[in-house]
C-alpha cells in the first residue's frame, strides 16, 4: 500500500510539475515575444515567490533530480518531456518575436525608406530642403494632372525630359483624335515621400511617391458617355523620377518646376527650347535643377538593378560622357515616334531620328492592305527599357536595348474610323542603334534627345531630315545615335547577337567574381545570396507571374484566387488589373512561356524570393501561401527541400532587416 502511495504521490508530484513547466514556458513565451515592444513582464508585488529570483524553478530542477534518481521509469521519461516542451515554447516565443518585428517594421517601413533616401541624398546636398521640394513637386503634379485634361502640355512643359514629353505628347494627340477627355476634378494630394535615391557619376535620380485621391475617369467629347473609370473618388498612387547632375545644390527660389531659369530666373516662353533666351543655361541638361524623367504608376514601378553591360566599360573609355539614361531617353523618344508614324500612317516623327534605310523599310508596313484597313497599336505603354550592350566596330558603333511594351491592336477601316480588338498585347522588342565610331555624347544634352545635337534646337516635324534651325543631317548618325531597326526579341539575328554579348557578359562577371573572392577570401567570404531590392520588382511583374504559374492546370480556384488578391493589395494593383491579367494569360497556349517571352524578369529564383517576400509582409505563411510558393519553386526546378531553404532564409533575412529599420526609425 506504501509503494502504491508513494507512486501517487509521485504521480502528482508529476502531474503539479508538469503544470508550473507548461504555465512557465507560456510565460516565458509572452515576455519573449513582448521584448524589443517597450514592455516587460513583471510580478507586481502579489508573489512573494516570484520575487526571490528563480527560487521557484530551482525547486523545480531540485524535484525532478529527486524523480530521476529515485523514480527514473517517472522522472526521465517526465524531463524529456519538459525539455521538448520547454524547446518549443521557446521556437515558438522566438517564431512570435520574429512575426511581430516584422509586422512592426513593415509599418514604418516607408518612414524608414523616406529617410535612407534623404540621408543619401543630404550627403550630396547638405543644403537639400524636403519641404520645399515636396511643395514644389505638388505643384508640378497638379499642373500635369490639368494638363491630361485639357489635352496639352504647355503649362507643364518646361520641366520634362524629352522622353517623357514625347510620350506624354503622342499619348494626349491619340487622345483628341479619338475625342476623348480624360476628366478629373476632386483632386487631393494625401501625401508625398521620397522612397528610393540613386547617384553614380552622371545624376542623381531622386524617387517621390505621391498619393492622392480624385474622381477620375475618360468620356466622349462629344456624348459625355463613360468611357472607362469611376465617377466616385478613387486612390491612387504614382511616382516620380526626377534627375539632376551630381554637385547641383538645392535652388533657394523657383526652377523648372515654376517655368522659370532655373540660372537666372527669367520667365520660360512656352516651347522645347533648350537654352534661356537670357542667360543662354541648358534648361533641361540636370545643371541647375531637377528634371522630371518618369511617371509611373506605383504598382507598375520598379528599379532595375544594376548589371555588369558588356562593352559598357570599353566605350566608356572611348567616350567619357557615355550613360544609360541618355540612351533610355533616346530609345524612348524613338520608341513613341515609331508608334506615332504607325497609328498616323506616316513616317515623318521618324525622319530626323532613324536612319534613310530604316524609314524607306517601314513605308511599306504604314500602307494599308488590299481591303483598305490599316493596323497599328493604341493606348501604348512601356513597361521598360534596358541596354543589353554595345559593341565598338568599325565604320559605326552599335547599341543594342530591349524594350517591353504593350498595346492595344487597333484598325483603321475604310468609312468606319478606327476600331480596337481586345485587351493589350505584351511584346519585347530590341532596338538596334547606330553612332559613327569615335563620335562623343554631349552629357549636357542627354536629358534632351529629341533636340538638334548640332545646335540644341527643338525638332520640327517635316519629311526632311535637317535640322530648321543650322542645317544639320539629324539621322545620319555622325554625332547621335540614330535607329537602324527593330527586331522581335525572338528574332533569330537577334539570339546570335545577345548569345555573343551573353559570353561576354559572362567573362565581365567571371572577373568581377574573382576580385570580389580575392578581396574577401575564398573561405566564404562572398555572399552566395545577395540581398534584394524591395523595388527590384514591381508589383504587376509580381502578378503576372503568380497568375501565369496558377493557371498551369488551366484554371484558377477561390484559394488561390484569395491569395491573389491578397498580393494584389500588398501592391497597390487595382481589381480591373487583377482581371485583366487573368484574361490575357487565359487566351494564351501555355502561361509560363507567355510570361518568360513578356516579362522583363526571369523565372529563377530571385522571382521566387521577391513572391515570398509579400507572402511574409506579416511574418509568416499561411498553408495556402506555403503552397502556391511551392508551387511556384517546382516551375523554376526547385525541390521542396531547396524551396523551404529558401523560404527560411528569406525570413531570416526580412528579420534581420526589420530589426535594421526599426534602428533606423529610433535614430
Amino acid at each position: 500500500m506504501r509503494r502504491k502511495s508513494q507512486l501517487r504521490k509521485v504521480f502528482a508530484w508529476s502531474l503539479l510539475l508538469l503544470a508550473v513547466t507548461c504555465i512557465g514556458i507560456l510565460i516565458s513565451e509572452v515576455a519573449f515575444a513582448r521584448a524589443g515592444g517597450g514592455q516587460g513582464y513583471s510580478g507586481g508585488g502579489g508573489s512573494g515567490r516570484g520575487s526571490r529570483g528563480g527560487g521557484g524553478e530551482a525547486e523545480i530542477v531540485w524535484l525532478l533530480i529527486r524523480l530521476i534518481i529515485y523514480y527514473p521509469h517517472i522522472g526521465i521519461p517526465l524531463t524529456i518531456v519538459v525539455i521538448v516542451l520547454a524547446k518549443k515554447g521557446y521556437i515558438k516565443g522566438e517564431d512570435t518575436y520574429v512575426d511581430y518585428t516584422i509586422v512592426k517594421a513593415s509599418r514604418v517601413k516607408s518612414d524608414s525608406f523616406s529617410k535612407v533616401a534623404l540621408t543619401q541624398l543630404r550627403q550630396r546636398d547638405p543644403a537639400f530642403d524636403e519641404n520645399f521640394f515636396i511643395g514644389r513637386a505638388k505643384k508640378a503634379f497638379r499642373l500635369i494632372q490639368d494638363a491630361w485634361t485639357a489635352r496639352k502640355l504647355d503649362k507643364a512643359q518646361a520641366f520634362l525630359s524629352d522622353g517623357i514629353f514625347e510620350q506624354f505628347n503622342i499619348q494626349l494627340a491619340e487622345m483628341r483624335e479619338k475625342r476623348i477627355i480624360d476628366h478629373l476634378e476632386a483632386l487631393e494630394i494625401v501625401s508625398a515621400a521620397p522612397v528610393k535615391f540613386q547617384s553614380d557619376k552622371n545624376f542623381d535620380v531622386i524617387h517621390l511617391r505621391i498619393d492622392a485621391t480624385a474622381i477620375n475617369y475618360r468620356k466622349d467629347e462629344k456624348t459625355g458617355k463613360l468611357i472607362n473609370g469611376s465617377r466616385s473618388v478613387e486612390p491612387f498612387a504614382e511616382v516620380w523620377s526626377f534627375m539632376r547632375k551630381p554637385g547641383v545644390k538645392t535652388l533657394k527660389k523657383g526652377g523648372l518646376m515654376e517655368s522659370q531659369c532655373p540660372n537666372c530666373g527669367n520667365p520660360i516662353q512656352i516651347g522645347r527650347l533648350s537654352k534661356c533666351e537670357v542667360c543662354n543655361a541648358l534648361l533641361r541638361s540636370g545643371e541647375y535643377d531637377w528634371v522630371l524623367t518618369s511617371i509611373t504608376q506605383a504598382c507598375e514601378w520598379s528599379v532595375r538593378p544594376d548589371r555588369a553591360v558588356p562593352g559598357l566599360d570599353a566605350i566608356v573609355a572611348a567616350d567619357p560622357g557615355f550613360n544609360m539614361q541618355h540612351i533610355k531617353e533616346r530609345v524612348s523618344v524613338m520608341f513613341w515616334r515609331k508608334a506615332e508614324a504607325e497609328r498616323i500612317g506616316k513616317i515623318e516623327p521618324l525622319r530626323k531620328i532613324a536612319r534613310n534605310e530604316f524609314c524607306d523599310s517601314q513605308q511599306q508596313w504604314l500602307k494599308p492592305d488590299q481591303s483598305g484597313a490599316r493596323r497599328f497599336y493604341t493606348g501604348c505603354a512601356v513597361g521598360a527599357i534596358d541596354l543589353l550592350g554595345v559593341e565598338l566596330l568599325e565604320p559605326d558603333d552599335n547599341a543594342f536595348a530591349e524594350v517591353i511594351w504593350s498595346g492595344i491592336p487597333s484598325f483603321l477601316m475604310p468609312g468606319k474610323g478606327i476600331e480596337t480588338a481586345g485587351q493589350p498585347i505584351n511584346f519585347r522588342h530590341v532596338f538596334v542603334l547606330g553612332r559613327k565610331h569615335g563620335a562623343k555624347t554631349k552629357l549636357e544634352s542627354s536629358l534632351a534627345s529629341s533636340h538638334c545635337p548640332s545646335c540644341g534646337a527643338p525638332e520640327q516635324t517635316g519629311s526632311e531630315n535637317e535640322c530648321s534651325y543650322c542645317g544639320s543631317v539629324m539621322n545620319d548618325g555622325k554625332s547621335e545615335w540614330v535607329l537602324d531597326a527593330v527586331v522581335d526579341r525572338s528574332d533569330p539575328k537577334v539570339k546570335e547577337i545577345l548569345d555573343r554579348l551573353s559570353a561576354a557578359s559572362k567573362v565581365i562577371s567571371d572577373e568581377a567574381h574573382a576580385k570580389a573572392v580575392a578581396k574577401h577570401g575564398a573561405k566564404g567570404g562572398v555572399a552566395a545570396t545577395q540581398p534584394l531590392d524591395d523595388f527590384g520588382i514591381s508589383g504587376i511583374e509580381l502578378l503576372r507571374w503568380t497568375v501565369a504559374m496558377m493557371l498551369a492546370d488551366g484554371h484558377i480556384d477561390n484559394k488561390e484566387m484569395k491569395m491573389i488578391r491578397d498580393l494584389a493589395g500588398k501592391r497597390d494593383i487595382p481589381e480591373a488589373r487583377i482581371q485583366q491579367i487573368i484574361d490575357e494569360f487565359k487566351a494564351v497556349i501555355d502561361p509560363a512561356i507567355h510570361a518568360m517571352q513578356t516579362s522583363k524578369i526571369a523565372a529563377d529564383n530571385d522571382l521566387l524570393r521577391h513572391i515570398a517576400r509579400v507572402a511574409l509582409a506579416d511574418g509568416k505563411l499561411t498553408s495556402e501561401e506555403t503552397d502556391m510558393l511551392k508551387a511556384v519553386g517546382s516551375k523554376i526546378g526547385l525541390t521542396e527541400i531547396d524551396i523551404n531553404m529558401l523560404l527560411k532564409r528569406e525570413r531570416n533575412a526580412i528579420f534581420q532587416e526589420s530589426k535594421d529599420i526599426l534602428r533606423n526609425i529610433k535614430r
